[in-house]
């Protein structure tokens, strides 16, 4: 399995990244990869190595498979009417997470007002899109055609789903973060996002579904406060991870599974 060890490269070069830039500042070196304290300019550095090692896993990836990186990613965005399921995934996850969201300031279980002077507020909103489309883009790219994709051809598709959404929720707690008790979040996340690629061996429907959610978490996050107990609403930018919302996300899958995976 090629994709889980070219990931694996992906933690070990922020870590090594992390160290380096640790000892040119002067700061402990930590076994945590949590770079919070490094200077502003270092955070850069960091960042830009992060990139770099998710483009060279993205290239290194199809040259195992004797392919070009361009002729493999481009073949999972098939054309005809099939875009069209990006328009569908995306229409589906702004309902999801706005019904959530209408159901939590009905209840008084969030809080909805602005939070940022009106500048501020304009530039935040304004990079929603592009950065939801990137992030969504990235995240598919190497946990659908390459993990995923890799996974299906050595595995039955019900445990290559299982273990494609374990790695993509785990992907996303080896940085330190402030909550852990989102994973379960994002493993059902991860569930209908490797259920999407199976149903329609494309990524349009993933990436419309992933770059809607990102929309909406991020372009709500400057209005919302969230009051109500988080296990049962989520919290920051995980209303996916309470109790309801991750029953929510399952009806959302079994959704998919009747137009995309069920009987024809």
């Amino acid at each position: 399995m090629y994709a889980i060890v070219l990931l694996l490269l992906v933690p070990a070069a922020m870590w090594l990244s992390q160290t380096v830039l640790l000892v040119k500042a002067g700061l402990p070196v930590r076994a945590r990869i949590n770079p919070i304290d490094l200077p502003r300019h270092l955070k850069r550095y960091n960042r830009m190595v992060t990139y770099l090692t998710f483009l060279a896993v993205l290239v290194a990836y199809p040259l195992t498979r004797g392919q070009w990186p361009w002729a493999y990613y481009v073949s999972y965005f098939p054309l005809g009417r099939r875009p069209w399921e990006l328009a569908h995934g995306a229409a589906a996850a702004m309902l999801y997470l706005s019904l959530l969201y209408v159901a939590w300031i009905a209840s008084g279980n969030v809080l909805f007002r602005v939070r940022h002077e009106r500048r501020r507020l304009i530039k935040r909103l304004a990079g929603v899109p592009l950065t939801a489309l990137m992030v969504a883009l990235l995240e598919e790219l190497l946990f659908r055609t390459v993990l995923l994709a890799d996974l299906l051809r050595s595995l039955d598709p019900a445990v290559a789903v299982a273990v494609g959404a374990a790695i993509f929720a785990g992907a996303h707690y080896v940085r330190s973060v402030k909550r852990y008790w989102t994973i379960a979040g994002h493993v059902v996340l991860g569930v209908l996002l490797c259920l999407a690629f199976v149903y329609t061996r494309a990524l349009w429907l993933p990436v419309g579904l992933h770059a809607a959610g990102v929309v909406l978490l991020l372009g709500t996050r400057p209005f919302i406060r969230y009051q109500g107990p988080p296990w049962l609403i989520g919290a920051s930018v995980f209303p996916y991870a309470g109790a309801v919302g991750v029953a929510a996300l399952i009806l959302l899958t079994v959704n998919v599974y009747m137009i995309y995976g069920g009987p024809r």
